[in-house]
């Protein structure tokens, strides 16, 4: 996913909490009461797509899962608190430190992942939501069962925590050697144009 966002590009998360601080906090409940033009101190479906729209590259089914995601209770509202949250992962991956905002509130991202509330993640689970974090399915796919100590092919929340960071290295694995195969592809340009050039 990718944070496309003049407002959000100046705000960061505190290294040590992985948190905004209070300052930051006071823009994100402004923005919240721009986007709020109802004033009911809430988000509808509507407001809730054009934001994730305007802010990320999501398409409509990934808004709207995020959308089912934080709204736990199925009232069709974000409000401020789900609002804050969905911030905070959007400066996380804007920032590249998405590993240190699951490490720090790792309960939380495990309970908005449980998705049927049963104390345990599937590997369906964690891939459906695995975008909002830039892990790609098959990265998920790939060490899921390394961590399924139980052998249940669900993840309870330690090992949840685990297989997180796990995930997440692997990705980043993926993600540089994707790197260096395209600056080996641009050195082979480059030595190919001298070539012709001499």
């Amino acid at each position: 996913m990718k944070v496309r966002s003049n407002l959000l590009e100046y705000l960061h998360l505190d290294r040590s909490f992985s948190l905004l601080t209070v300052k930051n906090t006071r823009l994100v409940l402004e923005y919240f009461n721009f986007l709020d033009v109802h004033k009911k101190g809430k988000l509808n479906d509507i407001q809730f797509y054009q934001f994730l729209r305007h802010v990320t590259n999501l398409d409509k089914r990934q808004i709207f899962l995020v959308l089912d995601m934080l709204d736990q209770q199925a009232t069709g509202y974000i409000r401020f608190q789900e609002f804050y949250l969905l911030v905070c992962i959007l400066i996380a991956l804007k920032d590249r430190v998405e590993k240190q905002f699951i490490f720090r509130h790792s309960k939380l991202v495990f309970e908005i992942m449980d998705e049927d509330g049963g104390g345990t993640i599937s590997a369906d689970e964690f891939g459906q939501y695995g975008f909002l974090f830039n892990l790609k399915d098959h990265s998920v796919r790939d060490i899921f069962f390394e961590f399924d100590v139980s052998g249940d092919e669900e993840l309870d929340y330690k090992e949840f925590k685990m297989f997180a960071m796990a995930c997440i290295d692997k990705q980043k694995e993926l993600d540089e050697k994707k790197k260096e195969r395209m600056l080996k592809d641009l050195d082979t340009v480059r030595e190919d144009i001298a070539a012709d050039l001499d």
